[in-house]
């Protein structure tokens, strides 16, 4: 089982950090950052005109530009573009409840790794992963649902 913990940082807490580290943080969280030239090629590869969804994609994304993992439990991804979206997810093959959506890995994960700058990289649009909605019990692990998402169909 996998359990994500979200706390937020107090707001007069004092962090010390060398200049190492905080040269290593900066340089970083720099070295993903989408460009505007980037995301304007992104827009006109994808029709951003064209499909509303990727407008919202972008829009929402452009929030916190350096985020590769969003975590929505019992929610809808955030889908990249219109085609290839995952209607519905098989049922969960312990208890045979239905999967909801858990967690997306954004394309910014791809750009952070250094993947896809060859046209023989891998690309996908997301990678959308569906978990058990009734948390059942059991020993051990247990296969969940994952969709990968592609730009083009």
């Amino acid at each position: 089982e996998l359990d994500f913990i979200i706390e937020r940082e107090k707001e007069k807490e004092n962090v010390e950090m060398n200049e190492e580290m905080l040269k290593k943080l900066q340089d970083t969280s720099d070295s993903y950052q989408i460009t505007e030239k980037d995301a304007e090629s992104l827009s006109k590869e994808y029709g951003a005109d064209n499909d509303p969804t990727f407008t919202k994609f972008k829009e929402r994304i452009s929030r916190d530009p350096s985020q590769v993992l969003r975590y929505a439990r019992h929610d809808q991804p955030l889908w990249p573009v219109s085609a290839g979206q995952c209607a519905v997810a098989p049922p969960c093959g312990v208890c045979g409840e239905p999967r909801s959506f858990e967690v997306q890995f954004l394309p910014t994960l791809l750009y952070l790794l250094g993947i896809g700058k060859e046209k023989e990289d891998v690309d996908w649009a997301t990678l959308a992963v569906y978990t058990c909605s009734q948390d059942c019990e059991v020993e051990g692990y247990v296969e969940e649902h994952g969709w990968i998402q592609q730009y083009k169909a």
